[in-house]
């Protein structure tokens, strides 16, 4: 399928490459020399090639996770993400063809947050945000979530804007990864399990505050084919109706990720995986991305152009969706 849009697709830049580099390192160091000159490499010949390759119209950049949200000192992240969103605007504004953008947010200030999404959406035409889960405030070692009381002035202002914030996972809090992991479990820490499990519960305590109940047109996007929520969308949606507690939403749960929540096939090339997600969210709720560098546009293109569902449906995942999500137009 050609013309597809695909927005989970990451760089770095100098400054945040340590961030980055224990994803690649233990591969050996000539995998992560390669690595820093790929995922620095914004709008160069590498990437559009790959595209082209690919088919892909249109990337939707992001910086990598974690960098904005494990700056602990509040104005130090605040004067970053600035510094990197002008950077990325700087970077894409010869190419806006095929490169669009989300706005890196300084989370440890949800006022901060809301004005930096702002002025990104009206002075650069950034189509939302992307947030690397928790943030951390002065404590390295304590995840602030974004379903706590403070966010709301956040979310109000991206209900307000109507733009569409990503949340992407990050690497778990020390004392999580020191219990569940140690030091011979690093494999599934990450890509692997840990991220998806961790972001997973991120979002169902979002839901579970009822931010979605106040502000319903608020639209949430996540990756890797929905942080394992989709296959257990039934169970936790019985669960809750059945044994509600503490949850505050007022819906039954699933019916969030038909009107708030959609996801990306991001690193995750299954067609089963796809199917459950169909058919507990429908087609209108998914669309296409490679998750880059991490994974390869090919592989994800392959995989993608080959599904064998209709050709309405892959238009609809593979461009469409995006297209009408984040306003983008289409030749």
């Amino acid at each position: 399928m050609k013309n597809k849009i695909a927005l989970e697709e990451h760089f770095a830049t100098e400054e945040y490459l340590q961030d980055v580099k224990r994803f690649f390192i233990r591969e050996g160091a000539d995998v992560w020399e390669k690595a820093k000159n790929t995922i620095c490499d914004i709008t160069g010949g590498e990437r559009l090639e790959k595209m082209d390759e690919a088919g892909i119209e249109k990337s939707i950049l992001s910086l990598s996770s974690p960098t904005i949200q494990a700056i602990c000192n509040t104005e130090d992240a605040i004067e970053a993400a600035k510094a990197i969103n002008e950077y990325t605007a700087n970077q894409i504004a010869p190419r806006r063809d095929r490169f669009e953008a989300f706005a890196a947010l300084p989370t440890q200030s949800p006022e901060a947050a809301a004005r930096e999404l702002e002025r990104c959406v009206k002075e650069y035409d950034f189509k939302g945000a992307l947030i690397n889960a928790y943030c951390n405030v002065d404590d390295p070692t304590k995840p602030v979530f974004l379903d706590e009381p403070q966010y709301e002035p956040f979310w109000a202002k991206a209900a307000e804007l109507g733009t569409p914030i990503y949340i992407h996972p990050r690497p778990v809090p020390q004392a999580v990864k020191d219990i569940m992991f140690g030091d011979n479990h690093f494999w599934m820490e990450t890509a692997a399990w840990g991220w998806h499990a961790n972001l997973g519960t991120q979002i169902l305590r979002l839901v579970s505050s009822g931010i979605f109940d106040k502000y319903t047109n608020l639209q949430i996007v996540i990756g890797h084919m929905g942080e394992l929520l989709p296959m257990f969308l039934w169970r936790i949606t019985n669960r809750c109706n059945t044994h509600k507690r503490d949850c505050l939403a007022e819906l039954p749960i699933n019916q969030y990720f038909q009107r708030n929540i959609s996801i990306t096939t991001s690193g995750n090339c299954s067609t089963p995986a796809l199917m459950c997600a169909m058919m507990e969210m429908s087609t209108d709720r998914i669309m296409f991305s490679t998750d880059y560098p991490y994974e390869t546009m090919k592989q994800a293109s392959d995989w993608f152009d080959n599904i064998p569902f209709s050709d309405i449906d892959k238009e609809k995942m593979g461009r469409t969706n995006a297209a009408e999500l984040f306003h983008i137009d289409l030749k």
